[in-house]
């Protein structure tokens, strides 16, 4: 793996396996949503939910995928074991906390950290030479972003992606329906219970 913008390391680090250090990766992404009000949710993302967003994704037939804040990592994991070998993930991460933990986690050759704005996505994937992409995932919260900035970013989004490929955005809020159907052919949505708090699934189909 690759990445960007690389800042000294923290004191702590984290991680979400299982056991002690799973406890500890969950205390320290909380004190990262306290440093941190972008961050949309309390918790990382249930494996209900990672497991929802991975399906609507499928990763194991895309060659080219884009990570909107991968924040604690664990749907990164995921997209990395589906996808094949030939496979590049680029993700993007702008909290400092985050980037850092995901630098020491992930050592995987067919993925790019960026430490970054995901609105500059159209800069980010030229500078890594990616001119089209199979799917782009968002686990950022669309709702703190200025309305502008939420234009801006889904028209990015959908330049990027090659005909057929998906935008999946996972959600606490529906205010996303629309500008998806703006700017994409179809929108299908899922809801998922089992997280805190339950999160909106969207699929949105150029």
């Amino acid at each position: 793996m690759t990445h960007r913008r690389s800042p000294p390391p923290p004191s702590w680090d984290f991680s979400l396996e299982d056991g002690s250090e799973k406890a500890h990766g969950l205390f320290s992404y909380l004190r990262y949503f306290w440093d941190d009000k972008a961050i949309a949710s309390i918790t990382p993302s249930s494996r209900y939910l990672v497991g929802r967003i991975i399906r609507a994704a499928q990763p194991e037939g895309a060659r080219r995928v884009i990570e909107y804040g991968p924040g604690a990592g664990v749907v990164t994991r995921q997209i990395l074991r589906r996808m094949s070998k030939e496979g590049r993930l680029l993700a993007v991460e702008m909290n400092q906390k985050f980037f850092v933990a995901l630098s020491r986690r992930f050592h995987d050759p067919r993925m790019v950290l960026r430490r970054d704005d995901a609105r500059l996505i159209d800069q980010i994937a030229s500078e890594e030479g990616l001119s089209s992409v199979d799917a782009v995932i968002s686990g950022i919260p669309f709702a703190f972003l200025p309305a502008p900035s939420r234009h801006e970013l889904l028209k990015k989004t959908a330049a990027l992606l090659k005909p057929g490929g998906r935008f999946v955005a996972y959600q606490i809020t529906l205010h996303l329906v629309p500008l998806l159907k703006k700017y994409f052919r179809k929108t299908n949505i899922e809801w998922e219970v089992r997280n805190i708090p339950p999160h909106f699934v969207m699929t949105a189909y150029k």
